[in-house]
C-alpha cells in the first residue's frame, strides 16, 4: 500500500509541477508581448513624425535626397514593426467605426453616399497582436442637403 500511496503522491507531484511550468510559460509569454507592446507604443510617435517630416519636405520642396533618405528610414521602421505584429489601420474613405477611429472632426459632404465614411485620414491607426493600439485620427463626412430654393415669385 505503501508504494501505490508513493506513486500517487509523485504523480499529484508530477502533475503539480507540469501545472507550475505552464503558469510560468504563460506569464513569461504575456510579459514578453506587454513589453513589445510598450516599445511599439514608444516608437509610433517616432513613425509620425517622419511622416510629418515628409509631408513638411514635399510641401516646402526640400532636398529630394534628404526626403528619399527619411522615406527610407520610415519604411525601415515600419517593416521592423510589421516583424513585430505592427499592423496599420489606415482608414481613407473607409466607413467610419467607433472601435478603430477616432473622429476629430466633421466634413460637410454633397453627397449622401459620402455621409459617415472617413473624407481624410489625418494619423493612422495601428494594432498590435489583434488589439487596437492607437485608433486612426480621421475626418468623418456629414451630408448636408443643399439649401432648398423656394420658386421665385408667380404673376398671374
Amino acid at each position: 500500500m505503501s508504494d501505490e500511496a508513493d506513486r500517487a503522491d509523485a504523480l499529484r507531484a508530477l502533475r503539480s509541477l507540469e501545472a507550475a511550468q505552464e503558469r510560468v510559460n504563460r506569464n513569461a509569454k504575456r510579459e514578453t508581448e506587454e513589453a513589445k507592446g510598450k516599445l511599439v507604443m514608444e516608437l509610433l510617435p517616432v513613425l509620425d513624425n517622419l511622416d510629418r517630416t515628409i509631408t513638411a519636405s514635399r510641401e516646402h520642396r526640400g532636398d529630394p535626397a534628404l526626403l528619399e533618405g527619411v522615406r527610407m528610414v520610415r519604411a525601415q521602421l515600419e517593416s521592423v514593426l510589421k516583424r513585430y505584429g505592427v499592423e496599420t489601420i489606415d482608414a481613407a474613405g473607409a466607413r467610419f467605426d467607433p472601435m478603430i477611429h477616432e473622429a476629430i472632426g466633421l466634413h460637410p459632404v454633397a453627397d449622401p453616399m459620402a455621409n459617415g465614411f472617413v473624407v481624410q485620414q489625418y494619423e493612422p491607426g495601428y494594432a498590435f497582436n489583434g488589439k487596437l493600439l492607437r485608433p486612426a485620427k480621421v475626418l468623418v463626412g456629414k451630408y448636408t442637403a443643399p439649401p432648398h430654393r423656394m420658386p421665385g415669385p408667380y404673376w398671374h
